[in-house]
């Protein structure tokens, strides 16, 4: 979305007065839809936490982004402890229907891995990920309470890597993660929990 939001202001800031034009009328369009972070769907926003390459963090690096007010970062933190909320009743949930698998997931160990910054770019998505990746880089959290915090302290996939298979690799790492969340995440078939 931060990359959409990117490619229109770029438009509206263009010297042709169509394209300032089309890039206005689409920008208007946009944030009908998705102007206030208060009101996005939830489950759209587990969906992306699902994706290792992105997880919680990346919520947290878009959402000032993505926020019309950048005086009020309470909206972001917010936003971020309910996604995350949410995230932990959907695991206890599944966790209920089948203790064997959650246990099983909570005794794998973690993977370890680097991710190196990729060179500045001009593109906006790009930057983003740069970003991203940056920020990822500087964070450091160790407490790990449950399966769900386990999850997202694991290292992430590479976001640059447009190569990247999702479902491939919720179906290889069923073992470690609770893999019903996320393919009925993706699939959209969500328990009453929600």
């Amino acid at each position: 979305m931060c990359t959409i939001v990117a490619e229109l202001e770029k438009c509206i800031k263009s010297d042709d007065p169509l394209m300032g034009s089309i890039g206005t009328s689409m920008k208007m369009k946009f944030d009908k839809y998705w102007n206030k972070l208060e009101d996005m769907n939830k489950i759209l926003l587990i969906a992306v936490v699902l994706d290792p390459r992105y997880k919680m963090l990346y919520l947290e690096y878009f959402f000032p982004k993505l926020q019309q007010d950048k005086t009020n970062g309470d909206v972001v933190s917010l936003m971020v402890g309910e996604v995350k909320s949410i995230f932990l009743k959907l695991f206890k949930e599944y966790a209920a229907s089948d203790p064997e698998v959650a246990q099983a997931s909570l005794d794998v160990t973690l993977p370890k891995s680097a991710n190196a910054i990729a060179d500045e770019c001009e593109d906006s998505h790009a930057q983003n990920i740069q970003g991203f990746k940056k920020l990822r880089q500087e964070k450091d959290v160790v407490e790990i309470k449950d399966e769900v915090d386990k999850y997202l302290l694991e290292a992430a996939e590479d976001p640059a890597n447009l190569k990247f298979d999702l479902l491939a690799w919720w179906k290889e790492n069923a073992a470690r993660v609770q893999y019903v969340v996320g393919s009925d995440v993706f699939a959209g078939e969500m328990p009453n929990c929600c």
